[in-house]
């Protein structure tokens, strides 16, 4: 059954983020960051299928990943630069895997690319049930001479006689004028929907009668609750088994109109939040502004990797005689915060994984392998059961190994 799901976000430096660790993350291949002296891999048991669409204005080294993500980073050095946007699409399970990749490619140059964007694209096939992909996107044009362009510009106002209209600080008025529209919530809007008429167009042109759409049922004026998109444990009669439960669960929704919905969309499914107390969202809220980004595993990990490098290159200039006390303290008052907001979700992750995964026997795995366990739970959007879950530990188990190697 086609499902629509295509999720955007930003990866940028405010929050701690690396576009050369995301792109290795996604395509599987081994990076060296530049700025950081170091490579990034992280190990997969199915390789994704990687690729990278360029714009006609593109230099020939924006076909080389490791370049590309790396040149980013250098030309967009502020501390709240934002490196790439990225999304993440579900593919039609009605469609072999030749054709999702066709789909896809053509969406994405029509959409992206030829719109001067560089599009770096990982199909993920881990699962047959489950075929997706992440697509990392540059957020600047490149000029006619294959340069960096401006994402925007600043215009001084004048009033109608040419003269420089002044700010009452005597500075000049002026504003900024974007040069392009990538950021618009109504572009977002726009791609959302063109991706559900390409899907729609294949599915039909193969007489397939499943059609999908980016509304939600209320704004399709639906009053109904949504199938749940499953992940990679789904299996077709699992997946007839579950409308079979949503269908019983509409029948008690006409009963019980003020009844909380008890089967929620995929993409509000959060195995932390869920588990966390009144004051313990208290205590998360003021510790994000305290470290600046917002409390979660994936956040938090990258705000430790950020603070590291952050402190041996202050220790660097502190040899050569430069004066880094002030910035050393913030560091070191940073760290007391994520260390207590580590400590916190802790406690939240062995919460959820008892009530998710009552079978894990917590002797056998450490901390760190519960904690990359519900950040797979919640970036799969899907409960691991059986022989799925003794095999995502399995991989969990090699993948912190080798990072560690």
């Amino acid at each position: 059954m086609a499902i629509f799901h295509m999720s955007f976000s930003n990866i940028s430096a405010g929050k701690g983020r690396s576009a050369i660790a995301s792109a290795a993350y996604r395509s599987g291949e081994k990076l060296f960051d530049d700025k950081e002296g170091r490579s990034y891999f992280y190990a997969r048991s199915v390789i994704p299928e990687s690729f990278i669409l360029t714009p006609k204005n593109a230099p020939k080294w924006a076909n080389d990943r490791q370049k590309l993500w790396n040149e980013v980073e250098k030309k967009d050095r502020k501390s709240n630069s934002r490196y790439a946007k990225e999304f993440n699409v579900a593919l039609p399970v009605e469609l072999s895997e030749d054709e999702q990749k066709a789909l896809l490619t053509k969406y994405v140059q029509e959409n992206f690319v030829d719109q001067d964007m560089v599009a770096d694209v990982a199909i993920h096939l881990d699962h047959p049930d489950n075929p997706h992909a992440h697509v990392m996107l540059t957020n600047r044009p490149f000029n006619p001479d294959g340069s960096w362009g401006l994402k925007a510009k600043t215009q001084y106002i004048k009033d109608s006689n040419g003269k420089q209209l002044l700010t009452k600080s005597g500075f000049p008025k002026q504003r900024k004028i974007w040069l392009v529209d990538w950021d618009k919530k109504e572009k977002i809007t726009e791609w959302r929907h063109n991706w559900a008429a390409s899907v729609n167009q294949v599915l039909e042109q193969k007489n397939i009668p499943d059609r999908i759409s980016e509304k939600s049922f209320i704004e399709q004026g639906i009053d109904d609750t949504p199938t749940q998109h499953e992940g990679i444990n789904s299996k077709r009669h699992e997946r007839k088994a579950f409308n079979q439960q949503v269908e019983e669960q509409r029948k008690a929704q006409a009963k019980y109109h003020n009844l909380d919905q008890k089967i929620r969309n995929h993409e509000h499914f959060d195995a932390l939040t869920d588990e966390l107390s009144f004051s313990e969202k208290h205590t998360i809220r003021d510790l994000s502004q305290q470290l600046k980004t917002y409390v979660d595993l994936e956040h938090l990990d990258d705000k430790e990797r950020m603070l590291f490098n952050w402190k041996n290159s202050l220790l660097i200039k502190h040899a050569i005689g430069e004066d880094v006390t002030q910035k050393l303290l913030t560091i070191d008052q940073q760290s007391m915060s994520l260390e207590q907001a580590n400590q916190l979700l802790n406690k939240v992750v062995d919460r959820a994984t008892k009530k998710l995964y009552p079978t894990v026997d917590f002797e056998q795995t450490t901390l760190a392998q519960r904690r990359e366990l519900i950040k797979e739970t919640n970036s799969e959007q899907t409960i691991f059961k059986d022989s799925e879950l003794t095999e995502r530990l399995a991989d969990i188990r090699n993948d912190l190994l080798t990072q560690q190697l």
